[in-house]
């Protein structure tokens, strides 16, 4: 019998595939220099690789993409769970937790420029806003909905606060936690991009604007597949640590 899981897989890799081959023929019909063949933008990729383009650009890129994900991760899943815990810390943040997730992180960009001016810091900040925020959420809904039984029979046993954390609260919001985390991996890709596009001119983003500005559109678009391939390495590298972490799921 077939796994599912190898399904999906033929069934993601066969979409995939449709994708690109629709690609190849809308490029090759020459409808607009803005829709290059597919295979056209693999030649550009595989040149700018070799040439160290990219890879000189992606390295940047990964810096303060690991310099923003990495505290956001961190701290987020600590107010995350202080959040969830203890009604007073949710009461305190949960305003402004609200408001800055749903207002445009864009625009606090002249905000982070006066604060960490215009370097590699101030593009690691924005990886931190884009991400931090997704990754408290979550980890604020899995403690919310911790079984309130399991709570109270560790609080008969004698469990303290640091055992419930430990034992109960932890162990019940991991799974949101990860999706969390999960999320939050994409998001600070995106907020990758848009602090070396709009504040910085580094890495990955700095690439953009220049293939853009000077319409070499099949290098654009190799920069952008580099992009996708970022977002999506980050994504399954938060998704093995689901699975090796959540065990039960």
């Amino acid at each position: 019998m077939t796994p599912p899981g190898s399904d999906l897989g033929r069934t993601g890799l066969t979409a995939v595939l449709g994708l690109l081959a629709a690609w190849e023929v809308l490029g090759r019909l020459d409808l607009s220099m803005f829709v290059p063949p597919v295979s056209e933008v693999a030649v550009a990729w595989w040149r700018l690789l070799g040439d160290g383009t990219l890879s000189r650009a992606a390295a940047s890129s990964l810096v303060s993409l690991v310099k923003g994900f990495v505290p956001a991760a961190v701290l987020g899943v600590v107010v995350g769970l202080g959040m969830g815990r203890f009604r007073t810390v949710r009461y305190v943040l949960d305003g402004w937790v609200n408001a800055l997730m749903s207002a445009p992180l864009s625009a606090l960009v002249p905000i982070l420029i006066a604060l960490f001016g215009i370097r590699d810091t101030v593009v690691a900040a924005t990886v931190f806003l884009f991400s931090f925020f997704v990754i408290v959420v979550n980890t604020l809904t899995g403690v919310r909905g911790t079984d309130r039984a399991l709570v109270e029979m560790a609080r008969v046993f004698g469990a303290g606060e640091a055992a419930l954390f430990r034992r109960i609260y932890l162990p019940a919001a991991l799974p949101a936690i990860m999706l969390g985390v999960r999320l939050g991996a994409v998001q600070a890709v995106k907020g990758m991009v848009v602090g070396e596009m709009l504040i910085s001119l580094v890495g990955l983003g700095e690439r953009l604007i220049y293939y853009g500005n000077t319409f070499l559109i099949t290098e654009l678009y190799a920069v952008i597949v580099s992009v996708l391939l970022l977002a999506l390495l980050a994504s399954q590298l938060a998704q093995a640590a689901d699975r090796a972490l959540v065990r039960w799921k």
